[in-house]
């Protein structure tokens, strides 16, 4: 069953270090997106809506997004860890933290949300079933063990 893994990543810069360290795990480039939040793009994707909601709100914050699609669940788990180790945060805490804040004061000035991203707990990225999912019509993926033959292949 295909998935999809996303994480909200603090900034761009990260999300752009978390996107190579995934390319360099051996996930497809094909398969990694960093996107703008939408909730609609989300909803499609498969997230419940509440969660796209917090997805979209932390990009409205300054963060980013980080998809991945994977093919079985030892991959999406890679991928969910990998983004925890790159920064993913834990959209939970980020939800509760928003919702004091807002009862507390109110919402600091724009060039603030990025340093107040960093007060939130790391987590790994959430793996949903990939509700778009349509058979790959493209060139061959390489399978996660086997060696890659393909025209562009970088040297190692």
């Amino acid at each position: 069953m295909a998935m999809v893994i996303v994480g909200l990543i603090k900034d761009a810069h990260e999300a752009r270090g978390l996107i190579r360290a995934l390319d360099d795990a051996g996930f497809s480039g094909d398969d990694i997106d960093m996107q703008g939040g939408l909730l609609a793009d989300l909803a499609l994707r498969g997230v419940p809506d509440d969660e796209a909601a917090t997805f979209a709100e932390g990009v409205r914050r300054g963060g980013a997004l980080v998809c991945v699609r994977a093919d079985d669940q030892q991959e999406a788990s890679e991928a969910a860890n990998l983004m925890r180790e790159h920064g993913a945060l834990d959209i939970e805490a980020c939800r509760a933290g928003w919702r004091g804040r807002e009862q507390v004061q109110p919402d600091p000035p724009a060039e603030h949300y990025a340093s107040a991203f960093g007060e939130y707990p790391a987590a790994p990225g959430r793996i949903y079933a990939d509700a778009r999912r349509r058979p790959y019509t493209g060139p061959e993926r390489r399978v996660r063990a086997a060696p890659y033959n393909g025209s562009d292949r970088r040297d190692a």
